[in-house]
């Protein structure tokens, strides 16, 4: 558990100016697809809309085949199962997309 802490606080910390803090959100339902590869991220609250290229706004996406992809499922997972909220970053890259959803590619789960 200090390391994912660690790992989201170094992420937090290289990433968070390059790619818009979406929101803090309470997890919904994750669902793991595998006919696209992507694992979509349900929230309580609607998603706001930070990557303009991307059209839906019904869910997160991650893709498995990113680097840090089991470092931020576990986080969410994690987040679900105790209630806690989680801050999602998006990708703001034009058309950096997954299925028209927005990336994530920053989590933070506080537990105090």
């Amino acid at each position: 558990m200090k390391k994912l802490l660690f790992l989201a606080l170094t992420l937090m910390t290289s990433l968070s100016f390059a790619n818009p803090l979406a929101g803090t959100y309470t997890v919904k339902s994750i669902r793991v697809s595998d006919a696209t590869g992507y694992t979509y991220v349900y929230t309580t609250a609607p998603v706001q809309h930070k990557n303009t290229s991307c059209t839906e706004t019904d869910a997160f996406a991650i893709s498995r085949d990113a680097k840090s992809y089991d470092h931020i499922f576990s986080s969410l997972l994690t987040a679900a199962a105790s209630g806690q909220q989680v801050q999602i970053w998006v990708a703001f890259g034009n058309g950096d997309c997954l299925n028209n959803r927005q990336r994530i590619a920053l989590t933070e789960v506080n537990f105090q």
